[in-house]
């Protein structure tokens, strides 16, 4: 009997050891890991540099896979490293994204830098040869970053606002954008050897735009700091910046419509209110189709016709609205833009893409605001932290858009990157003509940009952080520069070609040149220009 019971109590050590042992591993893989709320994690891998180095294998592994699926399905020859055309794509992508991190990680620059050089490298090192029908690949590529950027424009514009815009924004947003685009424009044509008006012009509305890329993320910093909010100087730039960009954008699409439009003289002149007429009209009807189709998430929610929505969470029905929304918006706009091309108008496309987007956009708050007023009971998650009703300027579609951006960035700079090349540049005095075309431009909008805010109750200082603020080129550049190229190559003669890639290499120093200015400028004047919020 004694036996027993020894044996029961030698049992249950046992067991206790076994369990003590177990919560002493878990305890010190739990040791000291915070979410940051108070909350512990629940395994050891969950510290900062497991879970870093966990991100960087799923990467590695994500592009290894990535890589071997394109080696087993396509032929050795697009595959071969180097030459192969779909493996220099392949390689440029994943560059282009590593390069654009580190530089943002290293040395605070903006990560479209980063890609652009590693395009830059890449082809003037004889690894990037596209060549055949990849080739149109990578020209629908550049067609569908600008398409997201045209979308993700037209988005922004808040029709409120622009009701409310008093005379420095719209002085602000109209006037340094056409001085530059003129000043630089007159300059190619006459510093560049045969470079037309027209292509000069063109050359100007391209680099005339202002660089949200990198002009918000900086404001958005500096107003966080509360710099700037004093007389809203933040706000002020960032809603001419996007206006800026969609008179640089609109003009451009214009002026290649003038450019590659066949007939006569007087066919070439109309070929611009054309151009105008087809991309308003298209861009109002498809805006005005996607308010209505598909229907307002409230709308499927409160049918109760439909036996099936009655069980859908309203999460799930707002993804399914957002979804087809985004889908239609988006292959819109990437119709427009391509098919303009393909008809002979293609200025109409561009301008259409932006025009259907701030209508459905314009369109979507406002339902959405009147059914919020017609509906007294609001949803718990319309509500935030402190109690108060969210606003709906915030439209879900943008951050779609927002996301398509973010895939799609290492395609528009880093292919941009490998349209300059070293030999055009061993003409010797291509770098000083295009250097010439920049000053030129830059200097008549920075004394624009002055006149445009004087008398506007800003001190001097401010003057000046306005100017260095509108200095950065980069999203706008990319993505209509290309644009230019392929469509010469496509429609264009032997002439066309020459003064689009000359076009090209400009829009791209003016990108090295400007864009780190810009950031650094923003960064480092700010604080000390723009008076704080106390």
């Amino acid at each position: 009997m004694t036996g027993d019971v020894n044996g029961t109590k030698c049992s249950q050590e046992l067991h206790q050891h076994q369990d003590d042992a177990r919560v002493q591993f878990t305890d010190s893989c739990n040791a000291g890991v915070s979410n940051g709320d108070g909350s512990a994690s629940t395994s050891c891998f969950d510290e900062r540099l497991p879970s870093i180095a966990a991100n960087v294998v799923a990467m590695i592994l994500a592009v290894a896979i990535a890589w071997s699926l394109l080696y087993v399905n396509m032929s050795p020859e697009l595959m071969a490293v180097p030459g192969g055309s779909l493996a220099s794509i392949f390689m440029l992508y994943v560059t282009g994204t590593v390069a654009g991190k580190l530089i943002t990680k290293v040395g605070g620059l903006p990560p479209l830098l980063g890609m652009m050089l590693a395009g830059i490298a890449l082809q003037n090192s004889g690894l990037y040869n596209v060549t055949g029908w990849c080739f149109h690949l990578v020209s629908t590529m550049r067609e569908a970053a600008l398409t997201v950027i045209l979308i993700k424009g037209g988005l922004e514009l808040n029709a409120g606002q622009l009701r409310r815009l008093s005379g420095v924004v719209a002085r602000l947003t109209v006037l340094p954008c056409v001085a530059e685009a003129v000043a630089a424009g007159v300059a190619a044509h006459f510093i560049l050897p045969d470079f037309s008006l027209v292509w000069g012009l063109t050359l100007g509305f391209t680099l005339s735009a202002v660089s949200p890329a990198v002009l918000v993320p900086s404001l958005f910093r500096l107003k966080r700091l509360g710099y700037g909010e004093v007389k809203g100087i933040n706000t002020l730039l960032i809603a001419a910046s996007s206006l800026d960009d969609a008179v640089s954008i609109s003009v451009f699409g214009i002026l290649l419509g003038v450019l590659f439009s066949t007939g006569s003289l007087t066919s070439k002149i109309i070929q611009g209110p054309i151009d105008v007429s087809i991309g308003t009209v298209i861009g109002l009807m498809w805006g005005c189709i996607l308010i209505f189709v598909p229907p307002s998430p409230w709308a499927m929610m409160y049918n109760k016709r439909e036996s099936n929505y009655q069980n859908t969470k309203k999460s799930e029905i707002e993804n399914s609205v957002t979804t087809k929304r985004s889908f239609l918006l988006g292959m819109g706009g990437f119709l427009a833009v391509t098919g303009s091309q393909w008809c002979g108008y293609p200025g109409a496309g561009p301008l259409a893409c932006i025009i259907s987007a701030f209508v459905a956009g314009t369109g979507w708050r406002k339902r959405s605001s009147q059914h919020k007023r017609n509906n007294s009971v609001i949803s718990a998650d319309r509500v935030d932290e402190d109690g108060e009703e969210i606003e709906d300027d915030e439209l879900p579609v943008v951050q779609v858009f927002e996301h398509a951006w973010t895939c799609l960035q290492p395609v528009l700079f880093a292919f941009i990157g490998t349209d300059l090349k070293f030999e055009l540049l061993k003409r010797g005095d291509m770098i000083f003509l295009g250097l010439l075309v920049l000053a030129f431009g830059l200097t008549i909008r920075l004394i624009v940009t002055t006149c445009s805010v004087i008398g506007t109750g800003f001190s001097r200082k401010e003057v000046l952080f306005v100017n260095i603020a509108w200095l950065p080129k980069a999203t706008v550049q990319a993505a209509l520069a290309p644009v230019a190229l392929d469509i010469a190559r496509n429609l264009g003669t032997a002439e066309d070609i020459e003064c689009a890639t000359r076009l090209v290499t400009i829009a791209v120093m003016s990108i090295l040149l400007t864009a780190p200015v810009g950031a650094f400028g923003i960064q480092l004047f700010g604080p000390r220009l723009l008076p704080r919020n106390s």
